[in-house]
């Protein structure tokens, strides 16, 4: 025969046991927290792009109005000169978009040739009284320039009175068929005097003072068409 308190203590050791492990193990209803994820911080704005420079001012010389006048009160002229003149024909004068083109045709290649615009200085008709453009403040020159058959286009600074002969600063632009503004430096660098003229002429330092008239030439030889446009002309810095 056993003996109770023997019994009375097992019961009570499995009673103890079973408490210890349902607190250990949870009641199984308890819902685990979820851990909150930390913000993700924003990367830091990117430096904004530098702002675009100023467009340069520019004082205006010549700005075509029509295929003869500007609407600084100045005038705009034709001339052509050829090896053979025989074998160059003119073109009429025509005005489009704010430029002025004139065309010639050569027969025959030609040892020497030229199609041009003179576009005169402020209040300048070409005659008496004559007011030369001071350009001797100014660095650049910008003038509107295209081509639809050539390349490169000649660029004459004229004194009063005009350099007949072409020894005055002269510079070369490169065209195409869509008119833009070529940017060239007041400088005999960018403007010297032609090689035949053997250093005797206008030269750019002398001629800024007093501008008359910028002249455009198409100098093609070849034999075809030749033409030339030009739109507004001014100075700047």
């Amino acid at each position: 025969m056993k003996h109770p308190i023997h019994k009375a203590t097992q019961a009570g050791l499995l009673a103890l046991f079973a408490a210890v492990a349902l607190t250990a193990c949870g009641s199984g209803d308890d819902e685990t927290t979820p851990t909150a994820t930390p913000p993700v911080s924003a990367p830091p704005a990117g430096t904004p792009p530098a702002p675009a420079p100023a467009p340069a001012t520019s004082t205006p010389f010549a700005t075509p109005m029509n295929s003869t006048d500007t609407s600084e009160v100045g005038k705009v002229e034709t001339y052509a000169f050829a090896e053979k003149s025989n074998e160059q024909t003119l073109g009429a004068v025509s005005f489009a978009a704010g430029a002025v083109t004139f065309a010639t045709s050569l027969t025959g290649a030609q040892a020497f040739a030229g199609a041009a615009l003179r576009l005169y200085a402020p209040n300048n008709t070409g005659t008496a009284p004559i007011t030369p453009f001071n350009a001797s403040s100014f660095g650049k020159l910008r003038i509107e320039l295209k081509s639809s058959t050539d390349a490169t286009l000649t660029i004459k600074l004229q004194p009063n009175p005009v350099a007949a002969d072409g020894c005055t600063a002269t510079a070369q632009a490169l065209v195409n068929s869509t008119q833009s503004e070529v940017v060239i430096d007041l400088d005999s660098t960018s403007f010297p005097l032609p090689e035949y003229c053997n250093g005797a002429g206008s030269a750019v330092a002398a001629v800024k003072a007093g501008v008359f008239s910028v002249d455009v030439i198409n100098s093609a030889v070849s034999a075809g068409a030749h033409d030339l446009s030009v739109g507004r002309v001014s100075f700047s810095n």
